[in-house]
């Protein structure tokens, strides 16, 4: 229960779900996610999946890509900007949607990608797929979102009525 409520109370709270959004927002890329496909499903070590997922990597793809993953994650920012102080419902929507955008990002590059390594045929509009990502996890976010404020909403009720 301390844990729960630390995430959403106080100040430390917002700064844990700062960290993990700015890492989210990073790491949870195309690159990475290809990364952990070579190891986990192309059987490559981690310094071989390494050199396979970044092999044509540069830093104007990288940028160009977040900029598309910026799409959700700015929308949510704004989300946790814009609604005023800081509650248990606040937190429950900051939290379900940020995961729920984490994931669809995570999901959606690991489908895409699957191919690569195994017998399956890679489509010809694969790449396509990545600019679409990032609206289907906007999208699975704000319903991430609603549905954690309102888990938040009635935890914050049952919790201040004594009931647990």
């Amino acid at each position: 229960m301390k844990l729960i409520r630390s995430l959403w109370r106080g100040e430390a709270g917002w700064k844990m779900f700062w960290r993990v959004y700015f890492v989210s927002l990073l790491l949870i890329s195309v690159n990475m996610v290809q990364w952990s496909l070579a190891v986990f499903v192309g059987g490559y070590g981690l310094w071989g999946g390494f050199k396979d997922a970044f092999e044509y990597f540069n830093i104007f793809g990288y940028l160009f890509a977040t900029g598309f993953r910026l799409v959700p994650y700015g929308l949510l920012a704004l989300a946790v900007r814009s609604i005023g102080k800081a509650s248990m419902a606040k937190a429950g929507m900051a939290w379900f949607a940020l995961f729920s955008i984490a994931g669809t990002h995570a999901l959606g590059y690991w489908t895409a990608q699957h191919a690569y390594y195994t017998d399956v045929h890679v489509s010809s509009t694969t790449g396509l797929s990545f600019i679409f990502i990032p609206f289907y996890a906007a999208y699975y976010g704000m319903i991430a979102g609603v549905i954690g404020w309102l888990l938040g909403f009635i935890c914050s009720k049952v919790i201040h009525q004594k009931v647990l």
